[in-house]
């Protein structure tokens, strides 16, 4: 049986009340796993020099075959398998702490692109399968959600490195179109066909 990290992002400044952590918190609570993989879970700070970190020191202790970030986009009109972490980071935006990234660049010797090792192809079906809104994206942005998929796939940490954005949900933010069952049905989708396929043979 393979072993799948799942991790959340707590709040931040654009979303107090963070989609992702909820529902990580709630697989949490419910021991809840993809049938062929143990999973743990964990929720990360929305931290310039913690996000990664905390990642990276959990992997350290047990080997994991595949690590998924789940994070919001709190404009996003679909959930989105990013494909791509990018060597870049806004110099403009505070993280939950107040502070900021000082450097235009993740890693000053880094590539400037490093390619998601997930299966985004079965995610992205398997969302679909869903009957959610979702695309594959080359665009992760410039704070957090791009920083960490950038720290951990340079860092090798897995086998398989992925992250899923997934819009606001209307529960937690007045105005937002997505339910947090959508958000929850999203994670379990996406989830599920990492697991399924880290236990594929390789051809």
């Amino acid at each position: 049986m393979s072993r799948l990290l799942l991790c959340g992002f707590g709040s931040f400044p654009e979303a107090p009340q963070n989609p992702s952590s909820a529902v990580i918190e709630a697989l949490t609570a419910q021991a809840w796993a993809p049938p062929s993989a143990a999973t743990a879970y964990l929720t990360l700070p929305v931290s310039w020099t913690r996000s990664a970190e905390t990642v990276l020191d959990h992997a350290a202790s047990g080997a994991f075959d595949g690590i998924l970030v789940v994070g919001v986009a709190v404009e996003t009109d679909a959930f989105r398998v990013e494909t791509v972490g990018r060597n870049r980071a806004s110099l403009a935006r505070h993280d939950h702490d107040g502070a900021l990234w000082l450097e235009p660049l993740i890693q000053a010797d880094g590539p400037a692109g490093i390619a998601a090792t997930a299966p985004v192809g079965a995610m992205h079906q398997a969302l679909l399968s869903a009957g959610l809104p979702a695309r594959l994206s080359d665009d992760a942005g410039d704070y957090l959600c791009n920083f960490t998929l950038y720290r951990l796939l340079a860092a090798q940490a897995a086998p398989a490195v992925g992250f899923l954005h997934v819009p606001q949900a209307r529960e937690l933010a007045e105005g937002a179109g997505f339910g947090l069952d959508q958000v929850d049905l999203a994670v379990r989708a996406a989830a599920a066909a990492f697991a399924e396929a880290l236990t594929r043979p390789v051809a």
